[in-house]
C-alpha cells in the first residue's frame, strides 16, 4: 500500500487501510484502564484532568512544544499515537498537512470527534508506532508527546527508529518527554517515584536510559544521524521538549 492511499482526509483512513494492526500485547496489560476502555477516553480527555495527572504542566509542555515544533514551518507532520487534551486540535488549527496514527481505534476515534468539533482537517490511520505503514522520508516533521516512557525497551528503540526512518533529511523530530531522573525533587520523593513508576511500568527504564544516546543508536541502524538541536525544560526539568534535527 502506498502513502497516497493513507494520506486521505479524516473520515477515510479506516476505510483505506485492511491490513489492521493487533493491539500490542503491553498496552493491553498494562494501559488498557488508560487507553483502550471507552469511558476511561472519555474521563481522561477532559483538560481539567490530564493538566492534574501533570501537575498542573499540561499547557507548559504543549506551549514548549509547540515553539519547538514552529507549526507554520512544519511542513508534512506526523503525530505519532494520540494525546488526551488540547494538543491535535491545537496542532490542526495551525498545521496544514497534519498526520496522525494511533494502534488503539478508540483514540482514532477521539481525534476524530475533537477535530470535527472544530472543523478542522487531519489524516487519521491506525498504524502501531513500531511498524510505520509509511515510505522512508515521508515527512519534515514528526512528534512524539509523552509516549516513549510508556513503551518497553525494545519498542521505544524500533518506534523511535521508525520516527527518524519516516522523516526527510533535514527535518525534525520533537519529543515531549520526563526529564532525566534525579534533576527535580520528585525524582527523590520516593513515595511518589514509587507511585510513577507503579502506574507507568516503563517510566523507571526509561529514565535510566539516555534519551539521546538511545536516539542516535536507534538512527545509526537506517545510516541516519540525529543532533539535538534545543530542549526546554519544563517543571523544573522534571519534564523536557526536545527536537532533533535528523541527517
Amino acid at each position: 500500500m502506498n502513502d497516497e492511499a493513507l494520506a486521505l482526509p479524516i473520515g477515510h483512513a479506516a476505510d483505506t487501510i485492511t491490513a489492521e494492526p493487533e493491539l500490542p500485547d503491553y498496552l493491553v496489560r498494562h494501559y488498557a484502564w488508560a487507553y483502550l476502555w471507552p469511558a476511561a477516553v472519555w474521563f481522561f480527555d477532559h483538560q481539567p484532568i490530564i493538566n492534574a495527572i501533570l501537575f498542573g504542566n499540561y499547557r507548559r509542555i504543549m506551549d514548549a512544544t509547540l515553539r519547538l515544533m514552529r507549526p507554520r514551518e512544519a511542513g508534512r507532520t506526523l503525530q505519532i499515537a494520540g494525546v488526551y487534551g488540547e494538543l491535535t486540535p491545537t496542532l490542526a488549527r495551525n498545521i496544514d498537512d497534519l498526520h496522525m496514527i494511533d494502534v488503539a481505534p478508540v483514540q482514532i476515534e477521539a481525534a476524530r470527534r475533537k477535530l470535527a468539533a472544530i472543523g478542522r482537517d487531519a489524516r487519521l490511520a491506525r498504524m502501531d508506532a513500531e511498524s510505520l505503514r509509511y515510505p522512508d522520508a515521508s515527512f519534515d516533521t514528526a512528534l512524539m508527546f509523552l509516549l516513549l516512557h510508556e513503551l518497553p525497551a525494545d519498542v521505544r528503540r524500533r518506534s523511535l527508529a521508525e520516527a527518524v526512518r519516516v522523516l526527510r533529511p533535514g527535518g525534525h523530530l520533537v519529543i515531549a518527554e520526563y526529564g532525566e531522573k534525579r534533576r527535580h525533587f520528585l525524582h527523590r520523593f520516593a513515595p511518589m517515584r514509587w507511585i510513577l513508576e507503579w502506574a507507568e511500568p516503563f517510566l523507571g527504564a526509561f529514565w535510566r536510559e539516555s534519551l539521546v544516546d538511545v536516539l542516535r543508536e536507534c538512527a545509526a541502524q537506517s545510516g541516519r544521524k540525529v543532533e539535538l538541536d534545543c530542549q526546554v525544560d519544563v517543571f523544573g526539568g522534571f519534564y523536557r521538549v526536545a527536537r532533533f534535527r535528523v541527517a
